[in-house]
């Protein structure tokens, strides 16, 4: 699953149907504004209410998700997407969020690494794809603008996993990101594999 979250402060694309709005801390810098009757209310600290105020009013959610299971090897599979950005939403995207179950084949013959990250050939990765036909097999990277490495499974891990991995305003990624970003990008989450045998659900 993928969850993009989008700052805006007007109503105006309330008409898109795929939006969920949440109210922000724009109400409660409003209420601890208030004047207190009994006990008096210290006044915020400036930096604090900069803070607040750097927040949007709101939030648009946009998301895509697929509960089917998929079988990888020696490949990289795009498992799901988030629809085409506008420039609109290129420019207020605050928050990327990945959510996968996932596990690795289940045995090798590293068995040092067993039960760790380390020496794992099965991985999870984020995909900035430019408008245009999908990668293939031969060249999976095709229009792909910039990618991110999310989740190594754990090596010749028998258990399925769940992980959640946050590109956050501010961050290296989620700045890298929105510098290479252009209206009509698509952000992908995709299954890897390297090596034969090498298989993730």
């Amino acid at each position: 699953m993928i969850r993009g979250c989008i700052a805006s402060s007007s109503s105006a694309n309330d008409s898109f149907p795929r939006w969920t709005t949440r109210t922000s801390n724009l109400t409660a810098l409003i209420c601890l504004s208030r004047p207190s009757s009994s006990p008096p209310r210290p006044a915020l600290p400036p930096e604090i209410i900069l803070q607040i105020l750097s927040h949007p009013t709101r939030w648009l959610l946009t998301h895509a998700e697929s509960t089917s299971g998929i079988h990888v090897s020696n490949q990289e599979i795009p498992i799901v997407a988030l629809p085409p950005l506008t420039a609109h939403e290129v420019k207020w995207l605050r928050r990327l969020v990945f959510r996968f179950r996932s596990k690795d084949q289940g045995f090798s013959w590293d068995r040092h690494n067993h039960g760790t990250y380390a020496g794992s050939w099965t991985w999870f990765e984020a995909a900035l794809r430019g408008d245009g036909p999908m990668g293939t097999r031969d060249d999976p990277d095709l229009h792909v603008r910039t990618k991110w490495e999310l989740q190594r499974n754990r090596h010749a891990g028998t258990q399925f996993e769940d992980y959640e991995v946050v590109f956050e305003h501010g961050d290296a990624r989620m700045t890298e990101l929105k510098a290479a970003m252009k209206e009509g990008d698509v952000v992908q989450l995709r299954a890897c594999a390297r090596q034969l045998k090498q298989q993730k659900y």
